[in-house]
């Protein structure tokens, strides 16, 4: 189980990452619009997609635990 938890914490830490890197840019001037929304929306499906793979890793866990009660 010890695996599993450094799982989560390695994907909740990539999403904390990723959430500080979307402010930085979207508070960035020196950027015009255009990068700003494309680097923004790189940033946003990168985090969509750890969601998911917390969202799946907590299901995972939940059947797993299921299972062995």
């Amino acid at each position: 189980m010890r695996i599993i938890n450094i799982l989560e914490q390695e994907i909740n830490l990539k999403k904390i990452k990723l959430e500080n890197e979307l402010e930085r840019v979207l508070n960035n001037r020196t950027l015009s619009t255009d990068q700003i929304t494309k680097e923004a929306i790189d940033i946003v499906n990168k985090l969509t997609n750890t969601n998911n793979s917390l969202v799946t890793l907590g299901s995972y866990l939940n059947k797993e635990e299921k299972k062995q009660n």
